[in-house]
């Protein structure tokens, strides 16, 4: 009996240990129900959204960067303006609507105004522009002197650039010689005699700032008046779209011209070749367009860069002597 229960507890640990039969091929069928579910899992669930952040990252980035530095210029850079900037009011209007006739071969006139505040500018507008280039001279500045007789003698037409009184006169300090609406003729002689005798070599006048004072007909008929006796000219500037000045200086037998273009509104390279592009486009349909640039680094500059182009095209360009009438 013993024997017997020994027996037993063999039999019994040997079925512990085997546990239950499992068919082989329903484990590979479970094996293969595992994988085919996480197939299913990935292709359903969807990958977390990574592109936005990466783009706005990128943005970002790329608006934190440091700008690129600009391309090279076509012609030197010109360091910045030294002169005082232009008083209220006294902005660009356009080109009266009447242009005078063409005359057969293309022409177009320059003046550049400003000149008296630096006579090293002076000497390089001399070295870099056409010898037919007019300046206008502002008196009783630190170099109105040496600087009209600078030019000159380098053979240069000088002709007065004569204060007058801007519609913003309260916010603009009255310079030396200024014409002012109102004042009676005999004041008008003696200080356009005074603003003559500041600007050696004269051989005529337009005028700075004024877009008041060329509205006022009896001021302008009386500077005319004193004109046309020392045999000068007039060109209006034409600060102000209602200016009479160009129409009183005919009427009273003045020879005159009236400026078509401002060159240098804005003070950049490109913008300046823009207007001096335009200006001797005009002279394909009016008469000697006169075009009034500033005695500042990029307008020489700009102006000696393209001038010799349109000098190539057959555009010849006039002393203003030759455009008033």
């Amino acid at each position: 009996m013993g024997a017997n229960k020994a027996s037993f507890r063999g039999k019994g640990r040997r079925g512990a240990r085997r546990g239950p039969d499992v068919p082989l091929w329903l484990v590979l069928v479970l094996l293969l129900a595992l994988i085919f579910t996480a197939f299913l899992r990935c292709r359903v669930t969807p990958k977390p959204e990574t592109k936005a952040p990466e783009r706005h990252a990128a943005k970002e980035q790329a608006r934190q960067a440091p700008k690129p530095a600009p391309k090279k210029r076509d012609h030197p850079q010109a360091e910045p303006p030294l002169w005082p900037e232009s008083p209220p009011g006294e902005k660009a209007t356009p080109a009266p609507p009447r242009p005078l006739p063409r005359e057969g071969v293309r022409r177009i006139c320059l003046v550049i105004d400003d000149v008296g505040y630096r006579l090293d500018l002076a000497q390089t507008a001399a070295d870099k522009l056409p010898k037919e280039t007019t300046f206008a001279v502002i008196p009783f500045l630190p170099y109105s002197e040496p600087s009209a007789t600078l030019l000159h003698d380098r053979g240069f037409a000088v002709i007065l650039h004569c204060p007058m009184e801007p519609e913003a006169s309260g916010q603009w300090k009255t310079t030396p010689g200024t014409l002012l609406v109102g004042m009676p003729g005999a004041e008008i002689e003696r200080i356009l005699d005074s603003d003559l005798k500041g600007v050696p070599f004269a051989e005529g006048m337009n005028n700075h700032m004024g877009s008041l004072a060329t509205t006022d007909r009896p001021l302008m008929e009386a500077v005319c008046s004193a004109l046309k006796a020392r045999g000068l000219y007039f060109l209006d500037s034409r600060t102000s779209a209602r200016t009479v000045a160009y129409d009183t200086a005919r009427a009273a037998g003045v020879p005159a011209a009236y400026r078509s273009v401002f060159l240098d509104d804005v003070d950049e390279d490109g913008a300046i070749i823009k207007q001096i592009d335009s200006w001797a486009a005009r002279s394909e349909r009016e008469g000697s367009p006169v075009a009034i640039g500033h005695l500042r680094p990029r307008t020489i500059e700009a102006l000696a860069f393209r001038l010799p182009y349109w000098r190539s095209k057959g555009v010849r360009i006039v002393a203003l002597r030759e455009v008033v009438h």
